[in-house]
């Protein structure tokens, strides 16, 4: 990949035209995604990652698991997906901005939000200093992969805070006739309809948890309706015992009186998805899973421009203490759930594992950084009972690897 940087594909500026023309529908009465859905088909098309994000270390960077994707285009993408969900009112959008919020967000900063990445890697085995002439990455130097207070950069500093609160706020919007619940995450809201308080609130573990209660609450009774997206990788889904087309809005009309509860059940299964170069990568519901690699943390704390970088807020170097070189060599998964604590995107305590057996595989690496492909497809071991879990629950891993005969 030629080392070059250009506004035209910056991966940033990429995200954030991914709304432009959903704005300008307001004003001109154009098709509210029709850009959006052919600029997304493009980008993907030769710069995807496993996420359902693009590569970008700065500018698009092809599909390869070891080049990155800047910290500040996840936040850009999450806040187009954000206004092409409210003014298209298309399902699709909602699936790819949770595709971003679990997966994306999460991997690319610490637990606590002290520190993040300046890009992150689909497969990324050590998070530490990379020699000048082995540096994957597009136009980025060494250190834009370790985790910092401004690693590489400080724009993703200042940016990164703004995605999270921004998805809360989209969580549930003002529909033409009520209220609709555009992702089932832990939120509430209250606003007055037709001069009655009506308060809503959604109790649920999702994205780790299969299910969700919104509560209704009306002072005195009101006619309103009630969205429910069902997410387009759902196999299937339930409201209150009905079933609910996947990749759709399930409407509710009625009158609302007191406080009311409707469940919402979805069906969520393992997958390995294909991936180019036939790897493989294995997605459940909105969430995609990776092997966790052990690491050893070093904190490099030092001054720089006049400021002290101590811990939390230094930087840090992670080192792999376990063993990455594997692959897939089955397709029958088990599913365990966990208790979801304080950090839901916990390292060391992830709310959901999958276990499944893999094999150790011929593959190199170079300071630091895995070979885009195994030298060969063939299992150097007998099968391991491993668990695997959420892309976001993790600092090292691998995430995209072959399905090998045992």
């Amino acid at each position: 990949m030629d080392k070059y940087w250009t506004q035209l594909n910056h991966v940033v500026n990429t995200a954030m035209a991914f709304k432009s023309r959903a704005l300008m529908s307001l004003l001109t009465g154009e098709s509210a995604d029709g850009f959006a859905r052919e600029m997304y088909e493009k980008v993907m098309r030769y710069n995807s990652m496993a996420t359902g994000h693009f590569t970008g270390d700065e500018c698009l960077s092809g599909d390869s698991p070891v080049q990155g994707s800047e910290c500040c285009s996840v936040a850009e993408a999450m806040y187009s997906y954000e206004i092409l969900l409210a003014v298209s009112g298309n399902p699709f959008w909602g699936d790819l901005l949770e595709k971003e919020a679990f997966n994306c967000l999460p991997a690319t900063t610490t637990p606590d939000m002290w520190a993040h990445q300046y890009v992150q890697m689909t497969n990324q085995i050590c998070c530490s200093r990379i020699a000048p002439d082995q540096v994957p990455f597009n136009s980025n130097g060494g250190e834009a992969h370790m985790f910092g207070l401004e690693p590489n950069f400080g724009c993703c500093t200042a940016n990164f805070n703004q995605a999270w609160p921004k998805f809360a706020l989209s969580a549930v919007a003002l529909s033409a006739d009520g209220l609709a619940v555009m992702s089932p995450v832990p939120v509430s809201v209250r606003i007055e309809k037709e001069g009655t308080a009506v308060s809503l609130q959604v109790i649920s573990g999702y994205p780790f948890r299969d299910e969700a209660v919104i509560e209704i609450t009306a002072e005195r009774p009101v006619e309103m309706e009630l969205l429910v997206r069902i997410p387009g990788f759902a196999q299937g889904a339930l409201v209150d015992g009905e079933k609910a087309e996947p990749g759709s809005f399930y409407r509710i009309y009625r009158k609302w009186e007191g406080s009311t509860r409707v469940k919402v059940s979805f069906s969520f299964v393992p997958v390995l998805t294909d991936r180019p170069n036939d790897m493989k990568a294995l997605v459940r519901g909105p969430l995609v899973f990776s092997l966790p690699i052990t690491e050893t943390c070093r904190k490099l704390e030092y001054v720089k421009d006049g400021v002290e970088r101590k811990a939390p807020y230094c930087d840090y170097e992670l080192t792999p203490a376990s063993d990455w070189n594997y692959g897939f060599c089955t397709e029958t998964f088990e599913v365990r759930g966990n208790e979801i604590g304080e950090f839901p995107f916990a390292v060391d305590n992830p709310p959901l594992q999958i276990k499944t057996e893999m094999v150790k595989i011929p593959w190199q690496e170079n300071g630091g950084v895995c070979a885009p492909l195994p030298q060969e497809r063939r299992a150097l071991s007998q099968p391991e009972e491993k668990l695997l879990q959420p892309y976001g629950c993790t600092n090292l891993r691998m995430t995209e690897m072959p399905l090998v005969s045992r």
